[in-house]
């Protein structure tokens, strides 16, 4: 699964590189922004051979696999993300999620600070990849809004009892801060979440 939002001059790349890696079914992209691109990021992820469903309802289809969520710059780096399939796949977590250096915006602080009170704490800031078994995928479904989406489905799975591991994992690309609106994001999922 490969979030993505006015990414068409680098999701070519990110999309090819996860086909190659082996026992994936399927590369998936799905429009992350608050609304459609403007570019042509759908047109391109479609010719590179990913599917581009109209929502992210269509992820039903794919749940009972694993489903690793990549970004959309990770491009020829898509092998690294592998470490965060590892665990899941072989029964020893519920879900993994890649963590970076540095301190992160003021939503990346907030959602640490939210998930240590939850339970799990990282050893840096959330990077926005990360991997779901399929009872995790349920468990977390649908998703919070925004920012908020990794963070409130991390709270949820925790809250479920369910094993979450942090994988220390460099971060394709430098996350734009996302304001005030991404904080109340997070705080609104990690506060009203199940």
């Amino acid at each position: 699964m490969v979030p993505a939002h006015n990414d068409a001059g680098r999701i070519a790349l990110t999309v090819l590189a996860a086909r190659a890696l082996p026992g994936v079914r399927a590369v998936v992209v799905l429009e992350s922004g608050p609304s459609a691109s403007t570019d042509s990021t759908r047109r391109v992820a479609a010719d590179s051979g990913a599917a581009v469903p109209a929502d992210a309802s269509a992820l039903a289809g794919y749940a009972p696999l694993p489903l690793l969520f990549l970004d959309a710059g990770r491009q020829q780096r898509v092998t690294e993300a592998l470490t965060l399939l590892g665990p899941v796949v072989a029964g020893r977590a519920d879900a993994t999620v890649a963590v970076g250096g540095g301190r992160g915006d003021a939503a990346a602080r907030l959602s640490r600070r939210g998930l240590e009170r939850a339970g799990l704490v990282l050893p840096g800031v959330l990077s926005g990849e990360y991997c779901l078994s399929h009872a995790a995928w349920s468990l977390s479904w649908p998703p919070a809004a925004g920012a908020g989406a990794l963070p409130g489905a991390v709270a949820d799975l925790l809250r479920a009892g369910r094993t979450v591991l942090p994988v220390v994992l460099e971060a394709p690309r430098e996350h734009r801060a996302r304001g005030w609106r991404g904080r109340r994001q997070v705080a609104r999922a990690l506060r009203e979440r199940r």
